[in-house]
């Protein structure tokens, strides 16, 4: 006869793969980025104190290029849920908006200006990352399966771009931000692909 203690564990089971099946995109990420912005506060205190470290001109770059690279993220699923209202974008956006804040504390700490400081949405001074803005969204019109595509080639973009930058600096603070975004933009590029593909079967 089974005890009370195995239909207790049955169910629990059962909850925990009915939730597991509901969750198309378990956004936005609060418990990995509460945990990720507690290591990086801890971090920066740690050096509050100390003198930045001499910053390479690559590692300026990169980090001017990331606080719009993420900006952009932010504001192409600003515009897409906009025409779509499905709220992967919108819980994406609110992720990125945290992403681009992370950079922002680090070109704080560095003394760097702010390249999107003032910017409204979908306005860059970086003119590649304005160009690329204008297309996607362009892209994005199309209908929401555009739209979703346009969001893994997002992520796929941010993932190739985080790692290159990655390996131009050692800087420890800078390289565990990086971290963080590289683990976000790879949670981010499944709940597109899980959603597209749903979109897709439901199209043919």
């Amino acid at each position: 006869m089974k005890t009370v203690s195995t239909y207790v564990g049955f169910v629990l089971c059962l909850l925990l793969l009915i939730g597991a099946g509901c969750n198309d995109f378990p956004l936005p990420e609060d418990e990995f980025l509460k945990s990720a912005r507690s290591s990086e506060n801890a971090e920066l205190k740690k050096n509050e104190n100390k003198k930045p470290a001499e910053l390479s001109t690559d590692e300026i770059d990169g980090l001017l290029f990331m606080r719009e690279e993420e900006k952009l993220a932010h504001d192409v699923y600003y515009q897409f849920y906009q025409w779509y209202a499905h709220n992967i974008f919108l819980n994406i956006c609110e992720s990125e908006q945290k992403h681009t804040d992370a950079i922002l504390r680090l070109l704080d700490f560095y003394d760097l200006d702010d390249p999107a400081a003032g910017k409204a949405i979908g306005v860059f001074q970086n003119t590649a990352l304005q160009d690329l803005y204008n297309s996607l969204v362009s892209d994005g019109k199309e209908g929401l399966l555009s739209a979703l595509e346009v969001g893994v080639l997002i992520e796929e973009t941010d993932i190739n771009d985080i790692n290159s930058l990655m390996t131009e600096t050692e800087v420890k603070n800078i390289l565990q931000v990086y971290s963080h975004l590289l683990n976000g933009s790879g949670n981010h590029l499944s709940s597109f692909e899980r959603v597209l593909s749903k979109v897709e079967s439901k199209q043919k």
